[in-house]
């Protein structure tokens, strides 16, 4: 009988294959706006305070954002 010793640590025989740290299409878009940082303060903003009327300031960054780039 083996123990939980014999085990490697979770994270190297976890199957699920976790691409977190790599961009999805929709962060690659907006990195190409030149808009990334204030789109991440508006979603975190949101995540924050499940309330987009409180990221008035963040929403208005990326817009002014946006439009500065013609996006």
């Amino acid at each position: 009988m083996s123990s939980t010793n014999d085990l490697p640590p979770p994270a190297q025989h976890n199957t699920v294959n976790n691409d977190d740290d790599e961009d999805d299409e929709w962060d690659k878009r907006i990195r190409r706006t030149g808009c990334f940082k204030e789109n991440e303060e508006l979603l975190i903003c949101h995540a924050d305070t499940n309330d987009w009327r409180k990221c008035l300031r963040e929403l208005t960054a990326f817009k002014q954002c946006m439009q500065a780039n013609k996006s």
